[in-house]
């Protein structure tokens, strides 16, 4: 759909009040959603983003003021400006055209890029963040806007977090206990809980480990008891491993898991695995595995900055959904990344759930 742009927006001195809210409202559109910290999106785009934001406050009337001045005085409305008239879906992201994007582009000029002076107009943190805002944005002659070789289509699509949920969840624990406990620890600072997938075998081995993490307030889940694929074994095969395992964790947690996670999945996709939905029915178990698989275990390894545009094109490619189990391992580098990664959900606008 074609766009266009008519009278003085951002100029200053005969804006009314039709044009203040146009600015308001794609002002809204383009910064108001939570940016990925990805290899997508720079972190000083992101960081200027995140000052011009922090400049303004955002009033239950829907005004915009900074520093109890309204939107409409910093622009100074009069009588009879000229019509201004938007169209198309600028700012929502993904399926902007290029007229689109030309339009957001003439708008932030008509808006930035005349010199501020500092006065008791504007405040000088909203002076700061709008240069440190313009300083971000290079022109293409094709009309693009471009962040360190990224599009504006690509900086305005939003990750898809808004008042959707997550819920972590951790496979092939206890062991490493070092990492656990580091999880465990970051977990409660942000009063998160979550689901660890545990194996038999190790939960005999680390049994306080176990119990520590039921008496934190997480669930304790069945991972099988050797880590097998489940789908290639027999039914009887399948009831050892799993019944063996329900029977450790019972022992060192006092709590009997409901849910099993068949290790690589196997066969715990629709339709299931026969003999493993046969032995889930007949121990109570649900069959769980994941919606977003973070890969930690591969190099390199972790949950760090490397991994995060490879995870939020999962996200993306799941947007009917509202809640998302994330796969992780209980390991080093997924322990020493999990703060940053718990941070980063939240700015995608992650609500972070209990399992």
């Amino acid at each position: 759909m074609a766009s266009s742009i008519t009278g003085s927006v951002g100029q200053g001195g005969i804006n009314r009040a039709e044009d203040v809210r146009t600015v308001q409202e794609l002002f809204n559109k383009i910064l108001s959603a939570p940016l990925p910290l990805s290899d997508q999106v720079s972190d000083e785009l992101i960081q200027a983003i995140t000052n011009f934001q922090k400049a303004f406050l955002s009033r239950p009337d829907g005004r915009i003021d900074v520093n109890g001045r309204t939107w409409r005085e910093l622009t100074a409305v009069a009588e009879k400006p000229k019509k201004e008239e938007i169209s198309g879906s600028v700012g929502q992201g993904g399926q902007n055209s290029p007229q689109d994007v030309q339009v957001v582009y003439a708008l932030f000029n008509k808006i930035l890029s005349r010199p501020l002076a500092t006065s008791d107009q504007v405040s000088d943190e909203l002076i700061q963040a709008i240069r440190d805002l313009q300083k971000t944005f290079m022109s293409h002659p094709d009309g693009r806007i471009d962040v360190g070789g990224r599009t504006w289509r690509r900086l305005t699509t939003p990750a898809g977090g808004i008042g959707k949920a997550v819920i972590l969840s951790f496979d092939d624990g206890p062991a490493p206990t070092s990492a656990l406990h580091s999880i465990l620890d970051t977990l409660d600072r942000h009063n998160i809980k979550a689901e660890f997938y545990v194996l038999g075998q190790e939960v005999n081995s680390n049994r306080s480990a176990v119990k520590e993490i039921a008496n934190r307030g997480h669930k304790v889940q069945n991972h099988s008891y050797t880590h097998p694929n489940l789908a290639g074994l027999s039914k009887s095969a399948v009831r050892k491993e799993l019944e063996k395992t329900q029977e450790s964790i019972k022992k060192a947690a006092g709590v009997t898991p409901t849910k099993i996670r068949p290790p690589y999945g196997a066969g715990g996709w629709p339709p299931y695995d026969r003999e493993l939905a046969a032995v889930a029915k007949e121990l109570s178990l649900t069959i769980q595995n994941w919606d977003i698989d973070t890969e930690d275990w591969k190099s390199p390894k972790g949950i760090g900055p490397a991994k995060r545009a490879m995870i939020d094109r999962q996200f993306q490619r799941k947007q009917h959904q509202s809640v998302f189990s994330v796969l992780m391992h209980v390991l080093p580098d997924t322990a020493d990344d999990l703060e940053d990664f718990i941070t980063q959900l939240k700015q995608w606008g992650f609500t972070l759930a209990k399992p």
